[in-house]
């Protein structure tokens, strides 16, 4: 199968990429064109709101003929408008989540440098707390110290735990990394081949 997508032709016109929509839009691009045609198209060379002739008025082949092509001139350009808007709508929609989860990855990162940092800094005080040990401790230096062991103890436990989904996830990353770039390299041939499996398979 050729890695090149095949290229879908463009609507001829405004007609034919109506009947290409979904339901929604679809439903609302045809009121549109039906208010244009029973409506605004009569309107434009003379009838009534109702669709009747005036008294004593004639409308020839030519006149009809014209309405209906500015008739279609402005469904096409009613048409037009709305897509266009719903594409800057769709765009201004991205555009919003995009800046949300950069701010909200920022607002993480800064955290875990201040957690890093701050760890760094506890390791400087348990060294501190340690040195000055007391001579003579009492049963109140022998719990402060039993509550800082076992405070560090959990601490450790979820450094490495924390260190070890890490370390699995960055893995994790690379191996897609290698995966993509082969791909990239080798085709489809890379893709059915038996490194393939092992790389795709372990992590």
């Amino acid at each position: 199968m050729s890695s090149k997508s095949q290229t879908k032709s463009p609507p001829k016109n405004f007609l034919e990429a109506l009947r290409e929509l979904g339901g929604d839009f679809k439903s609302e691009a045809k009121i549109q064109v039906t208010k244009i045609v029973t409506q605004d198209v009569p309107e434009s060379f003379g009838f009534a709101p109702t669709g009747t002739l005036k008294p004593n008025e004639a409308v020839s082949v030519s006149d009809m003929a014209k309405a209906e092509s500015r008739g279609e001139a402005k469904a096409e350009s009613r048409f037009n408008a709305r897509l266009a808007q719903i594409k800057e709508e769709e765009r201004a929609h991205f555009a919003r989540l995009e800046a949300q989860n950069k701010q909200q990855i920022q607002s993480i990162l800064v955290e875990i440098k201040t957690l890093a940092s701050a760890t760094g800094t506890l390791a400087s005080q348990v060294e501190v707390a340690v040195a000055q040990a007391p001579a003579n401790p009492g049963v109140y230096h022998r719990n402060f110290f039993d509550q800082l062991l076992s405070f560090i103890k959990v601490l450790r436990q979820k450094v490495q735990d924390s260190s070890h989904w890490l370390a699995t996830t960055n893995s994790r990353a690379n191996k897609k990394s290698y995966y993509w770039g082969q791909v990239g390299k080798s085709g489809t041939s890379y893709m059915l081949s038996s490194e393939r499996y092992m790389v795709t398979s372990t992590g």
